[in-house]
């Protein structure tokens, strides 16, 4: 069956009905906005580019794109965010300077023989050609058998293979680490609805000191993942003062974060030191827990008592910055005492409820590829949302077996942005975005890849290693990841994003949502609680087991991004008997 519509029948004549004074002008003008719109205004040569592959497509003006397809976007090269932008357009939602337009759409010339175009797009001639040889493919496998739903020859089975369910017990019920369970220990936390309106408004200004760059300033921002992460910590100290700490402060004195920190001398780290020994003898908390909050309380004490930031240092150049603080080199001196002792620490999980085998994890993988079909086991069709999130769950799993990255690349797929669909062009090179060219990993000339591209900004260590190698995803996922783009993502709650991956709502995936997806699936089918980051130990586990060469090891790791020295002593679990 045919994807239906991006824009629903008639929009475009809606928008028509509305008046002259909401025209949307020519095709090209219309795709300027609909850039603007997605913050790719001034991107001359996309605008330019998918303005004439619309044309090619016989798509001439604004309204005729009220038929225009997820999987006709996706066909041509259309980014799938822009398409999005697109569509709101065409139905009213983001025209706030139409009504200042009044031109009338001018014919344009049509051109006989469009222009190759720009790199970030496929040739047309070729796009048309596969176009043609899938619905070729899907009318001949409706034929042969009208269970299938995968319109490719690698499609999985008629019905729905039973869904595996192993008497292992309920995960949630599954302890994995020597900590308390949660249910026995109350939430500490200061929450933002207790907070006096003074502490919240320090707490944003916070974030902003750590997360904007400023003129003068002595680090780097973070990340605003990691800045919401310190606030966590900053609240937990916050509720700890209010209900463990002998006269313990009432919430009508902590109106600042220098209730925490009272002064900028050495015993202004006092309470930080007694929260951080609440957390090691009753929550039972892991030296690297530990570090994280420390982090958290070295930058709250900057921000509270650094005054100028250009007298931030000792005054001969050679000290940290911060260095006059006495309360930032006492949270120093704790957190390297701590740091060492995490070194020694050993895991506060048991690897054993959580670890598989390589092999292991490749059979969760093909078992899930085979609970994608259209039918379950007994021949009753299964609802779209069913089968979408079947297939979106086959789809994550495959691709961190391929690219055993962090969960945030997962998250943050995005056709056009981080995931690029490209040409294996001649002479070992493919298309690629900005008019690069780029050298292919693998492929033909004529076959094409799907591959994950990140620059600085779109990792966790981009910081330090910069654009990341390209991440190729293995050509067995390819028909599942078009398909499910344009077939089955829309019937996950109508997603109003442009992220690959959504909840059953249409949300965009959150951290715990991913885990939730891995932990629960994999102990489902395996009585394993295999979480994301773990499938980085488990793959660089396997890979130094086998007879890889050190130059390899060492490519590993600038593509997972981190270095050689956190593979060996991070991600390798073996132990010192399987090394030796």
């Amino acid at each position: 069956a045919s994807a239906p519509p991006m824009f629903p029948p008639g929009a475009g004549a809606a928008a028509s009905s509305r008046g002259a004074s909401q025209s949307h002008g020519s095709l090209a003008e219309f795709i300027r906005r609909c850039c603007e719109d997605v913050g790719r205004g001034d991107d001359v040569d996309t605008i330019a580019a998918v303005t004439e592959v619309l044309r090619v497509n016989k798509y001439r003006r604004p309204d005729d794109l009220a038929t225009f397809s997820e999987k006709e976007a996706m066909e041509i090269g259309v980014p799938l965010r822009l398409a999005i932008a697109m569509r709101k357009r065409l139905s009213g939602a983001g025209m706030t300077i139409d009504d200042a337009i009044a031109a009338v759409p001018k014919p344009e010339p049509i051109v006989p023989k469009p222009p190759a175009p720009k790199s970030m797009f496929p040739t047309l001639r070729e796009m048309a050609e596969e176009a043609a040889r899938r619905e070729e493919t899907r009318l001949a496998k409706e034929k042969e058998a009208a269970t299938s739903t995968w319109t490719t020859t690698d499609s999985p089975s008629a019905r729905c293979a039973p869904m595996r369910v192993e008497h292992h017990g309920n995960v949630t019920n599954t302890r994995a680490t020597r900590r308390p369970e949660k249910t026995s220990m109350a939430d500490y936390r200061l929450r933002r609805d207790e907070m006096p309106a003074s502490l919240i408004d320090e707490l944003d200004a916070l974030r902003r000191f750590l997360t904007v760059r400023r003129l003068g300033a002595v680090d780097e921002p973070i990340k605003e993942v990691t800045a919401m992460k310190y606030e966590e910590h900053l609240r937990g100290l916050l509720g700890w003062m209010r209900s463990h700490v002998k006269p313990n402060f009432p919430i009508e004195k902590l109106t600042s974060l220098r209730a925490a920190f009272p002064t900028p001398d050495s015993r202004g780290a006092q309470l930080a030191f007694e929260h951080i020994q609440w957390l090691v003898n009753e929550r039972k908390c892991s030296a690297n827990y530990e570090l994280v909050a420390l982090r958290a309380f070295i930058a709250a004490a900057k921000f509270v008592h650094g005054g100028d930031e250009d007298d931030v240092g000792s005054g001969d150049g050679l000290d940290k910055p911060y260095a006059k603080l006495g309360l930032v080199q006492q949270l120093r001196k704790i957190s390297k005492e701590t740091g060492r002792r995490a070194e020694r620490e050993s895991p506060v999980a048991d690897a054993r409820v959580k670890w598989l085998d390589w092999s292991q994890y490749l059979r969760v993988v093909d078992a899930l590829r085979e609970e994608c079909a259209a039918l379950d086991k007994d021949g009753r069709r299964r609802s779209p949302s069913a089968v979408a999130w079947s297939v979106q769950r086959y789809l994550i799993f495959g691709i961190l077996s391929c690219v055993p990255d962090r969960q945030r690349t997962v998250r943050e797929l995005e056709i056009g942005r981080t995931l690029f669909r490209e040409r294996v062009a001649s002479g070992g090179t493919e298309s690629a975005g900005e008019g690069e060219s780029r050298s292919s990993a693998s492929g033909k000339a004529g076959e094409y890849r799907w591959v994950i591209r990140h620059g600085p900004d779109d990792y966790k260590t981009g910081r330090d290693y910069g654009v990341r190698p390209p991440m190729v995803i293995h050509p067995k996922f390819y028909p599942a990841l078009e398909d499910f783009v344009a077939n089955h993502r829309h019937h996950l709650g109508e997603p109003a994003h442009g992220l690959l991956f959504s909840t059953r709502s249409g949300a965009p995936l959150r951290d715990k949502d991913v885990h939730r997806i891995l932990t629960s699936t994999s102990y489902r089918l395996t009585g394993k609680r295999v979480n994301p980051h773990l499938v980085r130990d488990m793959i660089i586990t396997h890979l130094r087991g086998t007879d890889a060469s050190e130059r390899e090891l060492e490519a590993l790791a600038i593509y997972m991004g981190h270095s050689l020295a956190m593979q060996k002593g991070t991600y390798d679990r073996r132990t010192k008997e399987e090394k030796g």
